[in-house]
């Protein structure tokens, strides 16, 4: 059973721990609430929240959500927000320049599960990103958890989103049991989830290090670790299945690809592009896959994918137009 202990949400902050030297940090809770729609707008208990103030209220103030941890009791939701103020965070990005108008963030957004029909379930959350993902948690014997679905959605307007369920097999192990339970009423939808680790795929140390250095809430799982399983499995060019499988595999949640002068952040689940982000750099013949540290890999021809895009059936294409026909951009 794919089963989470008690932190499943909370320690998801831990890994930004060493971002936050210079910054202020506070934790605001509301305990036993049952209108998930107005969670926002009511005073939350805390050190600075004092039960006066809102998370409106503390946003206009220039406090950032870092992280959100939510538990369910008899049918009532307990929410922790872990709230950091003076800290850079993804909206103010001093290289990149963002020029996608959806409201990508990598912090969890919960919700309970109110609704069910055609495995799909409308939320009480508007202006979400298409073709972001999520998972589905069962809460059993007050403090044990259960993922029970992935989630992607599949639309959203100004007022709600409407999301699809479909089969969890991140922890897929032939000697560990799964559970056939389905998703239910009152359990909790945890959107972004693992959002904040990320993979970059870039053409250059340069590119890569810009990215990093520019999103510095994600935990980079650096390339050569991506590099050195394509060399372990004689594939020198990996495809949009072995990107997204190595990703999973890995528990990434974001995907982060150079090309085409912008750094496109994919979902790694749907990889459908989350955001994108002008990124200067000059066109050079790039080395493939990506800039890695790892030395040639080889072709095995016995294990050859042939899905690859070649150009007139003889050799690769180049950076560039690789990962373009990869991300659709062609």
């Amino acid at each position: 059973m794919k089963i989470l202990n008690k932190l499943l949400i909370g320690a998801l902050s831990t890994i930004f721990l060493a971002n936050l030297a210079n910054a202020q940090t506070t934790v605001c809770y509301k305990n036993n609430w049952d209108t998930p729609s107005t969670i926002e707008s009511i005073p939350l208990e805390g050190d600075v929240c004092e039960g006066k103030y809102s998370l409106n209220d503390m946003k206009k103030d220039g406090w950032n959500v870092l992280d959100i941890k939510i538990d369910s009791d008899q049918n009532k939701l307990s929410y922790k927000y872990f709230l950091v103020k003076g800290a850079v965070t993804n909206n103010e990005i001093n290289t990149l320049a963002t020029n996608n108008s959806s409201n990508f963030t990598i912090r969890p957004l919960g919700v309970k599960i109110e609704n069910i029909q055609n495995n799909k379930s409308t939320i009480n959350i508007g202006n979400l990103i298409v073709g972001s993902s999520g998972i589905v948690v069962h809460v059993y014997d007050n403090d044990k958890r259960l993922i029970v679905s992935n989630a992607k959605v599949i639309e959203s307007n100004a007022n709600s989103s409407i999301v699809e369920f479909f089969d969890f097999n991140d922890l897929k192990q032939d000697a560990i049991p799964t559970s056939n339970k389905k998703v239910q009423i009152n359990d909790i939808l945890v959107l972004n989830y693992m959002y904040q680790s990320s993979l970059v795929i870039a053409p250059t140390q340069e590119t890569f290090k810009i990215v990093r250095s520019n999103f510095k809430y994600n935990n980079f799982l650096h390339s050569d670790l991506f590099a050195a399983q394509l060399k372990f499995d004689s594939q020198p060019f990996p495809s949009k299945k072995d990107i997204q499988n190595f990703a999973i595999k890995q528990n990434i949640g974001t995907i982060f690809v150079v090309a085409n002068k912008k750094v496109h952040v994919l979902d790694s689940k749907t990889f459908e592009k989350l955001a994108s982000y002008d990124i200067p750099y000059k066109n050079e013949d790039f080395s493939m896959p990506f800039y890695s540290r790892v030395e040639k890999i080889d072709t095995d021809l016995f294990t050859l994918n042939f899905s690859i895009p070649f150009i007139g059936e003889s050799k690769p294409k180049t950076y560039e137009a690789y990962y373009k026909n990869i991300l659709g951009l062609n």
